[in-house]
């Protein structure tokens, strides 16, 4: 979806794709460099370049390459670095093969950094011949901070909304905290998991119903898993953090993807279960029949 954002110049979109894509693998050695080039597009379409000089820099070092050195060197040269755009073509020239040039469209990039160089240099040249007179500019002076004490600034305010008499605690022995047992592998060797999850609305993903691994079933796998469990990982994805849609989206893609065996951490969830979670499991369960 991503790529195709991008070339549909729907570059916030993609950005949020390839970031999604990025927080389940941030660290693979062919898809990651990918995914930061892709981001690296869509940020300097949407002109944010010095970002875009970052995403093209962490792809060169995971795994340098011609595209991404020719990344750099247009970010670099949109950020007016005309210098450090020439280095990078420069580089990016030095990794392609034997009888391949620079495209084109780089060729032109690198001739305007050139020609954009030349200038600032000889610009440079021509100030510092002649006056010596200091053109520094006038700071006007400001007058200092007015103190306001705080009840005075609350109450001279009158859309500011009351101050809670409890804030939310969010702590271990918090009601509201997700407590979870000892994590346990389950490897599944079946192309089909035999599983139903489902990402709540607090981001944490549950297993709401499990078929049975039976000798007549075409399910297969080894491993405990039951209803109510909490997924901790799922094909080397971590998700021990509340996640978003778009990212579970990308995370059940992998997992239909995956080869078989794939391994789940799963872990019993030892604090209050929700109540959405509870209707949800009555819902599956009238579904099914169990009721």
């Amino acid at each position: 979806r991503a790529n195709r954002f991008l070339s549909q110049k729907q570059y916030k979109s993609a950005i949020e794709e390839y970031s999604a894509a990025l927080f389940l693998v941030p660290d693979d050695p062919y898809l990651s460099p990918e995914l930061h080039l892709g981001r690296a597009h869509a940020l300097n379409g949407s002109r944010r370049h010095e970002s875009a000089r970052n995403d093209a820099q962490l792809a060169i070092r995971i795994r340098p390459s011609p595209e991404a050195y020719s990344t750099l060197a247009k970010s670099h040269f949109y950020l007016r670095d005309y210098a450090s755009s020439i280095d990078a073509f420069e580089k990016c020239e030095e990794l392609l093969p034997e009888s391949e040039t620079l495209s084109l469209f780089d060729q032109a990039y690198m001739e305007k950094a050139h020609t954009f160089l030349k200038e600032e240099v000889g610009h440079d040249d021509s100030r510092s011949v002649g006056t010596t007179r200091s053109t520094k500019s006038v700071v006007p002076k400001l007058p200092p901070p007015r103190f306001v004490p705080r009840e005075q600034a609350i109450h001279s305010t009158p859309n500011m909304p009351s101050m809670p008499k409890n804030w939310p605690q969010q702590s271990l022995h918090s009601p509201t905290a997700l407590v979870v047992g000892v994590e346990r592998p389950v490897m599944f060797l079946s192309e089909s998991l035999g599983i139903k999850l489902n990402r709540g609305s607090d981001g944490i993903i549950r297993v709401m119903s499990v078929t049975p691994d039976t000798a007549t079933s075409p399910i297969a796998r080894q491993g405990n898993i039951e209803v109510g469990d909490i997924v901790r990982e799922a094909a080397g994805v971590d998700l021990r953090r509340p996640i978003t849609n778009i990212m579970w989206g990308d995370t059940v893609a992998l997992i239909k993807m995956a080869p078989r065996p794939i391994t789940l951490l799963v872990a019993k969830e030892l604090s209050e279960i929700p109540g959405f979670v509870l209707d949800e499991r009555e819902r599956i369960r009238k579904l099914n029949g169990l009721s």
